[in-house]
């Protein structure tokens, strides 16, 4: 009881106390209320005016972030805009890259010879020569007429195609401007000067690419158009060449049918002209008919053995997980020769029977002929080995696809060695005179001292070159003959030497050029002589050859003969001239 009283004594004593201070305090106040409210108001105005310039500083710095923010908002979108610029340019610069590329790609394409040949097959197809027809075609006409597509590729046509694909650079999209107003503050017209800035940046940027990519399209739009220019013109040489060939055809078709006799024979050369046993074969073929006793005579260069396929088989080898080529034995491969050249021949005398269309051949003689290196001198040496004269009412009761080649030929009395390998010659049954169809006459060229050869027309320089080797081949009986230009096939004149030894036939080509004869001219004359069976070509010119031609010409029976040769040549036979290739150009521009 005691602890409860001293307890509310205590707390009565504080609130007189508490209670005192606050009277006294009330009593201050009372005394010095106008100072105190003096004071109170100063205080408070200062606070207000404190606060407002706080508020006006937050105002400016909320405005001057917003300010900065959207500067910053401006520079990454002009930032984004020439990033998409420079890079639409770049794409679009990769893509013209690409359509360069894929039109190359399809170019080199189209001139990559496609080698397939498969010499298993190769021998495969020989050994059924007999066996299956040949020709299959019912109306054999359609293989004289050129039904051929232009297979060149208009480069500009696919280039056209793929241009329109690639996309322009999109105009920017530029930074709006507000309208000029008097009252805009200085951080606005700051925005606005700097949106004007980067929309003349951005302006440029983009009118440099745009022109850029402009400027390179219309480069390649050009170059394309050109070549398309070009392959016009080559499709129209084409068509032109096919009309020329199949109005030929129309003409020889229709001669052929009124029984004409240099007709005949041009069929039934142009039909053996047309049948490819392997690709790798040289052939040339001549071809005669006599309508009196209704021959028809075809001398045919042979293949060799050389040119034939020695592969036998690819053996896979287990251990060493690869294949291996087995060639024939020289023994097998001979067999094999000897068999299929006959089946060779048997099958152009029925082809050349089975398609005698109006009735006027009643026997064939076939001469085969080869033109092959001679081991021991290392020269081509041409000979006929086998020559056999078919009557067309024996021949048609043959049953081909059953016969023994060899036995059948012997039946038919052809002759030949034992191995045609052996190239041993015999001498032909009937032969053809060397009057070639290509032949025409041969005229007097007078030059002199002030004659330029490397000017005068290529006719006449044409017929001075056989002139003078006519004179040159006279002095061992030797004939040389120039031949007609469209029909010449590479050859322009054709020299026939006696002599048994350096003697045959000897293709001439003359070049009146101003500039160096590149030596795809020589391949070109191999390749004749080859076709024509000749024992040797000489090329002349007016100018020179390059060190490629020599090359080339090293070890093949071919001599090139250049203006200072031609000159000495001249002179030797009483001729004089004179080559000026710079004055020749100037006449000839």
């Amino acid at each position: 009881m005691a602890r409860r009283n001293d307890k509310a004594t205590g707390l009565l004593i504080i609130i007189g106390f508490v209670v005192f201070i606050i009277a006294k305090v009330f009593e201050f106040i009372m005394d010095y209320i106008v100072v105190i409210g003096v004071i109170v108001g100063i205080a408070l105005v200062i606070f207000a005016v404190v606060k407002f310039i706080e508020h006006q500083d937050s105002k400016k710095q909320q405005k001057l972030n917003i300010h900065n923010a959207i500067l910053k908002g401006l520079n990454e979108k002009y930032e984004q805009e020439k990033s998409r610029i420079e890079n639409k340019k770049e794409r679009i610069f990769q893509s013209l890259q690409k359509i360069q590329n894929d039109i190359i790609a399809l170019e080199n394409k189209q001139n990559t010879y496609n080698d397939s040949y498969d010499p298993i097959r190769a021998i495969s197809k020989l050994q059924n020569i007999l066996k299956v027809k040949t020709l299959s075609l019912n109306e054999i006409w359609d293989l004289f007429y050129d039904q051929g597509e232009f297979k060149v590729i208009n480069l500009n046509q696919r280039f056209e195609e793929k241009i329109r694909l690639v996309d322009e650079i999109n105009k920017p999209e530029y930074f709006e401007l507000k309208p000029n107003t008097e009252n805009k503050d200085k951080l606005s017209t700051e925005i606005e000067q700097k949106k004007k800035e980067l929309n003349q940046s951005l302006k440029s940027i983009y009118t440099s690419n745009l022109n850029s990519t402009k400027n390179k399209i219309h480069e390649l739009k050009e170059r394309y158009k050109q070549k398309g220019k070009l392959w016009t013109l080559e499709l129209e040489k084409f068509k032109e060449k096919q009309k020329q060939k199949n109005d030929k055809v129309d003409l020889l078709k229709a001669k052929y049918n009124e029984s004409n006799e240099s007709s005949i024979a041009e069929f039934h050369l142009q039909i053996l002209e047309k049948i490819i046993y392997d690709p790798n074969f040289h052939k040339s073929i001549t071809t005669d008919y006599n309508e009196e006793n209704k021959i028809l005579i075809i001398e045919y260069l042979l293949p060799t053995i050389e040119q034939f396929p020695e592969t036998k088989e690819f053996r896979y080898i287990k251990t060493r997980n690869e294949y291996k080529e087995i060639k024939f034995s020289d023994r097998e491969l001979d067999k094999l020769y000897n068999d299929i050249i006959y089946r060779l021949v048997l099958d152009l005398i029925s082809i050349s029977f089975e398609n005698d269309l109006i009735n006027v051949i009643k026997t064939i003689v076939f001469n085969g002929w080869t033109n092959a290196i001679n081991k021991a001198t290392g020269l081509y040496n041409k000979a006929c080995v086998l020559s056999v004269v078919c009557d067309k009412s024996e021949f048609i009761k043959i049953n081909l696809s059953e016969v023994d080649p060899k036995e059948c030929f012997k039946s038919l009395k052809g002759i030949s060695a034992n191995k045609i390998s052996n190239q041993t010659p015999i001498k032909p049954i009937i032969t053809i005179a060397n009057d070639d169809r290509r032949f025409v006459s041969s005229q007097e060229i007078g030059i002199d001292s002030s004659t330029n050869l490397a000017s005068m027309h290529w006719e006449d320089f044409e017929h001075l070159i056989r002139e003078i080797f006519e004179k040159e081949f006279s002095i061992n009986g030797g004939e040389v003959k120039v031949t007609q230009s469209s029909r010449d096939g590479g050859v322009d004149a054709i020299a026939f030497d006696p002599d048994p030894i350096r003697g045959g036939k000897i293709v001439i080509q003359a070049k009146r050029y101003t500039n160096i004869v590149g030596v795809s001219a020589v391949r070109d004359l191999y390749g004749t002589v080859m076709n024509e069976g000749a024992t040797k070509g000489i090329l002349v010119t007016t100018s020179d050859y390059g060190s490629d031609s020599f090359k080339f010409a090293k070890d093949k029976p071919i001599t090139l003969i250049n203006g200072g040769n031609l000159l000495y040549l001249l002179e030797k036979h009483g001729y004089t001239a004179r080559i000026n290739i710079k004055e020749a150009k100037d006449e000839l521009k």
